[in-house]
C-alpha cells in the first residue's frame, strides 16, 4: 500500500513535474515487469519516471535522479531479489525515505515486493535463508561502506517494510502484467488523478510461426527489418522459451501483452503445436504457400485423430486450432510469395502492420 504524503494542502501546492518515480534493480526487471509497469502507468494517462539504462551508475547518485524524486508525486520502490545489492539502489532508497521524511511531507512512498516477501527487509523470518539474502548483502557492504552508512540503509528498508502491503503472490497474479496493473490503479488513487483503462502492451507484435518457416533465416529478416523501423516484435526463441513445449502460460502471457500477431503460413505450420491465434489484429503471411494449401493443412491435422496428437492433446484443442487456422487463413494477407524473402516482402509486411494494425512502433522506453 502507497503511504501518501501527510500534508494533501502542501502537496497539492507543489507543481510535479512526474506522478511516480519507479526505484528499481535494473538486472532484476528493467527488461520484464518494470518495463510493463512504465507502459501500463503512460497507458493510464499517468507521468512516470524510469531512469535511462545508459545512466553511468556509482556509489552516490546523479543530481539528475535526485531532482526527479523531488518532483514525484511518489516512488514506486520495486524490492526484487538483488535490491540490496547495489549500493545505487540503496543511496536512491535513502534519498527518497529523506524526502518522504521531509518537513514539507510533500512525497510519498509505494513499496513492492516482486517476487520477494516483505519479510526480507525486516528480516524477521529467522529460520528462512532465502529471506535473509538482503541481510546478508548488507553485512557484505560493511565492509566497503562501514557500519555507520549500512545502518542507514538498513533503517530506511526496514521503513519501507513496516509500511508495504502489496506483494505479488503467485496465487492472486496469473501474469505480472496482472500486477502493474493493480499497482497502477493504486498509483492513481494515491496521486490523486483519474486513470484510463487502457490496454497495455509490451511488443507491437507477435510473431507466429513453425520452427520449419525459418529457413533462409526468414523470421530473423523479419524480426531484424521491424527493429529497424522501430517496432519491438516478440520472437519465441528470443524470449528463452521451448517452443515444442505445450505449457502455454508464458506464451499466453505474451499474447496479451501484444497488439498485433503476424501469422506466417508455412509448409508445415498447422502441425506445430505453437499455432497462435488469439488476437484481433493479424497480419497474415503466405511463406511459400496458398490459402488452400494451409486449409488442408488443418483438415489434414484433424484427420489424424487418433494419433500422435491424440495422445499429447485433446481433440476439442485440435478442432480449435483447425478452426483458428482456417479462419486467419481467410483474411487478407499482407504479402504472399513462393520464392526467397527479399528486403521488398520485409517492407511490405511492415507497411501492413503499419496500416492495417493502424499501429505506429511504441514508444522508447
Amino acid at each position: 500500500m502507497a503511504v501518501a504524503p501527510e500534508a494533501s494542502a502542501s502537496s497539492r501546492s507543489h507543481d510535479f513535474k512526474y506522478d511516480a518515480f519507479l526505484s528499481f534493480r535494473g538486472e532484476d526487471t528493467r527488461t520484464t515487469f518494470t518495463t510493463d509497469l512504465f507502459q501500463a502507468l503512460k497507458a493510464a494517462d499517468l507521468k512516470p519516471f524510469m531512469d535511462d539504462d545508459g545512466i553511468k551508475r556509482g556509489n552516490t547518485i546523479t543530481s539528475e535522479l535526485e531532482g526527479a524524486i523531488r518532483n514525484s508525486r511518489v516512488s514506486i520502490i520495486i524490492f526484487s531479489e538483488n535490491y540490496a545489492s547495489s549500493s545505487w539502489c540503496l543511496n536512491e532508497l535513502l534519498y527518497i525515505f529523506d524526502q518522504y521524511r521531509s518537513q514539507t511531507k510533500t512525497h510519498g512512498i509505494f513499496p513492492l515486493f516482486y517476487r520477494v516477501d516483505p519479510s526480507i527487509v525486516l528480516n524477521d523470518k529467522e529460520d528462512d535463508k532465502r529471506e535473509k539474502q538482503f541481510e546478508k548483502a548488507l553485512d557484505e557492504r560493511e565492509k566497503t561502506f562501514g557500519k555507520k552508512k549500512v545502518d542507514q540503509w538498513r533503517e530506511v528498508l526496514i521503513g519501507c517494510g513496516l509500511v508495504a502491503e502489496f506483494p505479488f503472490p503467485n496465487q492472486k497474479y496469473s501474469f505480472p502484467l496482472d500486477f502493474s496493473h493493480d499497482t497502477v490503479r493504486t498509483t492513481g488513487k494515491e496521486v490523486g488523478t483519474s486513470i484510463k483503462e487502457a490496454p497495455v502492451f509490451r511488443y507491437d507484435e507477435l510473431l507466429s510461426y513453425a520452427s520449419m518457416a525459418n529457413r533462409e533465416n526468414f523470421i530473423e529478416l523479419l524480426d531484424g527489418e521491424l527493429r529497424s523501423s522501430n517496432f519491438i516484435p516478440f520472437k519465441a526463441e528470443s524470449n528463452g522459451m521451448d517452443r515444442e513445449e505445450d505449457d502455454t502460460s508464458e506464451l499466453d502471457a505474451a499474447i496479451s501483452r501484444s497488439r498485433s500477431s503476424v501469422i506466417v503460413f508455412s509448409r508445415n505450420y498447422a502441425y506445430s503445436p505453437r499455432s497462435e491465434t488469439k488476437r484481433l489484429v493479424i497480419i497474415p503471411v503466405f511463406y511459400g504457400v496458398s490459402k488452400d494449401q494451409i486449409r488442408m493443412q488443418a483438415e489434414r491435422l484433424a484427420a489424424s485423430l487418433p494419433g500422435m496428437y491424440d495422445k499429447q492433446f485433446k481433440r476439442e484443442k485440435v478442432e480449435r486450432w483447425k478452426e483458428a487456422i482456417i479462419g486467419v487463413a481467410q483474411l487478407p494477407a499482407a504479402v504472399a510469395f513462393s520464392g526467397a524473402a527479399t528486403k521488398r516482402h520485409l517492407k511490405q509486411i511492415v507497411e501492413a502492420i503499419k496500416e492495417k494494425a493502424d499501429r505506429r512502433p511504441l514508444p522508447p522506453v
